[in-house]
C-alpha cells in the first residue's frame, strides 16, 4: 500500500482553532463542539475504520478477531444498535457517551448493557456512542476500528445511526456475506461512502459456512456489480472466518493477508488519513458554520411579517405533503394486500405441484436404503426433512424475486410523488432546507431483510407404536408404512414452511413499506423544525431593534469574511495537488 501525504500548510491545526473562535463567537454551540472533537482525534492522530455491512454480517466478531478479543456482544439476533469505538488504551476500559451530554465510565464486561439491541431495545437508554479501550498493538498508532449497527434489519434507526456516520469514516472496512452476497441498501452504503475515503477493504466473512465453490461465485458476483457501480476495480476481496479464527481453529484462509492490509492501514497510511480526516472535516464544519450564518443574516433583513408569511406557507406546505402521503399510503396499503394475496396464491399453487413429486422422491429414496428395519423409520423421516427443504427452497428461490420486482414497482408511483414533494420544497429557497433530501431512490428491493425460519414438527414423528410394528412387519410392508407416514409428515412439512415463505414475504413488504414512509416524513419534519428555528431567531433580533440588527449582520459579515479566508485559493489547491500527485509517485 502506498501512502499519500496531504502537504502541510495552514490546515494543519490552526485552521481548526480558527473555525472553532469562529463557531464560538456566533454562539454555534454545536459546530464549535464538533471542531474541539476534530481538534483534537487530529492532535491525537486518530482516524476511524468503520466496520460496514449487512445485519448479522459478522462485523462485531470481525473485529474482535482483528484486536484478538472477544469485547464487543455478538448473537443470533440484530446486536450492535449504537456506534461502537475501539482505540487505544493502557488498560481495558469503555466510556459510554450519552446523547443529551455528559459520559459515564463502565466495565468492558457491560458494553452489551448499552450497544446491544436486546438490552438497549431502540437505544431506550439515550447512547450516542461507546468508546472501548484496549491495549492492542494494532490501536496502538492511533487507528480506532468503528462497530456499526447493521444494514437491513428491523430496527429501522439503526440504518440511519450508520449512514449518519459516514462524514466521520476514513477508511471502510465492508463485510458481506454469502447468501445473500450483496443487498441493495448495502451497495448503496458503499456509493456513498467510496468517495469520501481512499481505502475500502472489502471481506466476505463465514467463509466457513459455504462450499469453496460457491463462494467462488459469490466473489466474481460481488466484483462484477461493485466495479460497474463504483467504476474502478475493487481489489482483493478477503474469505475469512472470524468465528473460526478467534477460536484458533479452522484453515487461515485471507486471514494473514487481511492482517497485513489493516496493519498497513495503522502503520503506512496513517499520516494520509489523519491528514484526510482534518481536510475533509474542517470543510464540512466550515460549510456547517456556513450555512448557519446564511440562515440568520436571512432571518434579520427579510421582514418579519414576510418571515411570518414564509413560514406559513412552509408549514402548510409541508402538512399538505404530509396528508398526500396519508392518502398515497392508503392505496400502498391496498397494493400491500393485493401482494399478499399473490404471494399466497403462488403457494397454493406450488403446494399440491410439489406434494406429488416430493412423495415420490421420497419413496425412492426409503426403497433404496439399506439400513436395519429399526432404523428405517428415523432415517424415513430424516429423508422426508430433506426432500421438504429442497422443494422449499426452490419455492423461495422462485418466488423471492419475483416478489421483490412486484413489490419495487409497487411503491415507484410513491417514490415519484414523494420526489415531486422534496424537490419544490428544496428548490424554495428557504435557508436550512440544504440537508433535505433531493430525491428518494427508487426502490431497489425489500428494505426489510427476512425472517423466514422452517418448522420441522417433530411432533408429528412420534409414534411409539409404530416403531415396534416395523420392526415385526416384514421388509417390504415396513418399507411402505414408513413411506406413508413419512409421506404425511413430508406434507405437513411442505404445507407449513412454503406458507411460512408466502407470510415471509407478506411481511417484508409491510415493513419496507413503513420505512419508506417514515424516511420521509422524517425528512419533512426536519424541514419545519429549521424554518421555525430559523424564524424564532428573527423574532428575537427584530424585538431588539434597528440598531441591534444592523450590529448583529456586521458582526455575521466580518465572521463570514474570515471564515471565507481559511479556505485555500484554487492555485494553493493546484499547488497541493502538484505535490500530491509527486508523493504518491
Amino acid at each position: 500500500m502506498t501512502a499519500r501525504r496531504l502537504p502541510e500548510g495552514r490546515a494543519s491545526g490552526a485552521r481548526l482553532r480558527d473555525l472553532e473562535r469562529l463557531a464560538t463567537k456566533v454562539e454555534a454551540g454545536e459546530v464549535a463542539r464538533q471542531v474541539a472533537d476534530l481538534s483534537a482525534r487530529v492532535a491525537e492522530g486518530r482516524f476511524y475504520v468503520a466496520c460496514v455491512g449487512q445485519f448479522k454480517r459478522g462485523k462485531s466478531t470481525l473485529l474482535n478477531a482483528l484486536v484478538d478479543r472477544p469485547v464487543l456482544p455478538t448473537g443470533v439476533v440484530p446486536v450492535t444498535s449504537v456506534i461502537t469505538v475501539l482505540r487505544h488504551g493502557a488498560e481495558a476500559g469503555a466510556r459510554v457517551w450519552l446523547e443529551g451530554g455528559g459520559d459515564r465510565q463502565i466495565d468492558v464486561g457491560r458494553i452489551g448493557d448499552y450497544v446491544s439491541e436486546s438490552q438497549n431495545p431502540r437505544n431506550q437508554r439515550g447512547v450516542h456512542a461507546v468508546e472501548v479501550f484496549l491495549p492492542s498493538p494494532l490501536l496502538a498508532q492511533g487507528m480506532c476500528l468503528v462497530d456499526t449497527p447493521g444494514l437491513g434489519s428491523v430496527v429501522g434507526a439503526n440504518a440511519a445511526v450508520t449512514r449518519a456516520f459516514v462524514p466521520h469514516m476514513d477508511a471502510a472496512l465492508v463485510v458481506i456475506g454469502a447468501d445473500p452476497p450483496l443487498s441493495g441498501e448495502e451497495l448503496r452504503l458503499i456509493e456513498e461512502v467510496a468517495p469520501r475515503v481512499h481505502h475500502l477493504l472489502f471481506v466476505l466473512n463465514k467463509a466457513d459456512r459455504s462450499r469453496p465453490e460457491d463462494r467462488d461465485e459469490v466473489v466474481r458476483f460481488t466484483e462484477r456489480v461493485l466495479s460497474a457501480s463504483l467504476g474502478r476495480p475493487v481489489g482483493q476481496l478477503y474469505q475469512v472466518s472470524a468465528s473460526e479464527r478467534l477460536a484458533g481453529r479452522g484453515p487461515a484462509r485471507d486471514w494473514p493477508a487481511l492482517e497485513i492490509e489493516v496493519a498497513a492501514l495503522a502503520h503506512e497510511a496513517r499520516s494520509e488519513l489523519v491528514g484526510s480526516a482534518e481536510e475533509s472535516g474542517f470543510r464540512r464544519l466550515a460549510t456547517a458554520l456556513g450555512r448557519e450564518l446564511e440562515e440568520r443574516r436571512v432571518a434579520l433583513v427579510r421582514p418579519l411579517e414576510e418571515s411570518e408569511r414564509r413560514l406559513a406557507t412552509l408549514q402548510g406546505s409541508v402538512a399538505a405533503a404530509q396528508r398526500a402521503l396519508g392518502d398515497l399510503g392508503v392505496l400502498l396499503a391496498a397494493e400491500q394486500a393485493r401482494l399478499v394475496q399473490d404471494f399466497r396464491d403462488r403457494q397454493a399453487s406450488f403446494y399440491p405441484r410439489a406434494l406429488d413429486a416430493a412423495i415420490r422422491d421420497l419413496g425412492g429414496l426409503v426403497a433404496g436404503l439399506s439400513c436395519s428395519k429399526t432404523k428405517l423409520r428415523r432415517l424415513g423421516f430424516e429423508l422426508a426433512r430433506g426432500v421438504a427443504r429442497t422443494a422449499v427452497e426452490g419455492f423461495r428461490r422462485e418466488i423471492e424475486p419475483v416478489a421483490e420486482e412486484m413489490y419495487r414497482r409497487s411503491t415507484d408511483r410513491f417514490v415519484a410523488l414523494a420526489n415531486d414533494f422534496l424537490e419544490r420544497l428544496a428548490n424554495s429557497g428557504e435557508p436550512g432546507l440544504e440537508g433535505l433530501p433531493r430525491a428518494l431512490e427508487p426502490e431497489l428491493g425489500f428494505r426489510a431483510p427476512s425472517e423466514l425460519y422452517y418448522a420441522n414438527l417433530m411432533y408429528r414423528t412420534t409414534d411409539p407404536f409404530g416403531w415396534i410394528l416395523d420392526a415385526l412387519q416384514p421388509r417390504p410392508w415396513a418399507v411402505r408404512a414408513v413411506v406413508r407416514r413419512a409421506g404425511r409428515y413430508l406434507d405437513s412439512l411442505l404445507e407449513s414452511n412454503s406458507s411460512r415463505i408466502a407470510n415471509d414475504l407478506g411481511e417484508r413488504v409491510a415493513r419496507s413499506r413503513e420505512r419508506l414512509e417514515r424516511e420521509l416524513r422524517s425528512a419533512l419534519q426536519r424541514v419545519s423544525e429549521a424554518a421555525a428555528r430559523a424564524l424564532q431567531r428573527s423574532r428575537a433580533r427584530h424585538a431588539e431593534g434597528a440598531p441591534a440588527v444592523r450590529e448583529e449582520l456586521d458582526s455575521l459579515e466580518k465572521v463570514r469574511e474570515e471564515l471565507e479566508s481559511l479556505f485555500p485559493t484554487r492555485s494553493e489547491e493546484r499547488a497541493h495537488e502538484r505535490h500530491r500527485v509527486r508523493e504518491s509517485t
